[in-house]
């Protein structure tokens, strides 16, 4: 634990170092907006004293101003920022065109609609018509398999392909064509 003395001592030296990493962390705000990556950092800070006093077992006026300490805060630093970063990148294609439930909780709320027996009309509405045969019957595979979605939100090509009793190129193909009347990345 660090003193407010200790800690005013640390934001005086590397407040800046602070606010410029916030400021390269960008991506979702919903995942990480400038307030909650300032106060991540600011913890990383702290813990990263806690750690070096341990590792060093010395008291934190022994320490401070060496260019030990220096790099070891900056590294733990950096290294947050690249990990949020990192979880912000997986995340992309997941929350990529979606929509802020708060603001438009009105549309996203249906009354009186059953969703499990949704049809590709009610999802596609008008785009139905861009579609052949073949996507529609790829779409419809995926709506009533959710499992053919894999976590970081692709389309499990091998298992669509098996369903649809297509190669895997004619696949990629039939979800490409998807993919660009949708402007999606599936």
């Amino acid at each position: 634990m660090i003193t407010n003395d200790q800690w005013e001592l640390i934001d005086e030296k590397y407040g800046k170092l602070l606010t410029t990493i916030c400021s390269k962390i960008s991506g979702d705000a919903a995942i990480a907006n400038f307030d909650d990556n300032l106060q991540d950092l600011r913890l990383a800070a702290m813990e990263a004293v806690a750690g070096f006093a341990r590792k060093e077992d010395k008291p934190f006026e022994e320490f401070f101003d060496t260019l030990g300490f220096h790099k070891y805060i900056k590294t733990c630093l950096w290294n947050l920022k690249n990990k949020k970063g990192s979880r912000i990148t997986k995340r992309y294609n997941i929350n990529k065109n979606t929509v802020d439930i708060t603001e438009y909780s009105e549309i996203l709320v249906a009354q009186n609609h059953d969703t499990s027996t949704t049809s590709l009309d009610f999802v596609l509405g008008e785009s139905i018509t861009l579609f052949n045969e073949a996507q529609l019957n790829a779409i419809k595979l995926v709506m009533d398999n959710p499992h053919y979605v894999k976590p970081n939100g692709k389309v499990n090509v091998r298992k669509l392909s098996v369903e649809l009793g297509y190669c895997a190129a004619k696949t990629r193909k039939l979800l490409d064509g998807i993919k660009t009347q949708l402007n999606l990345d599936i």
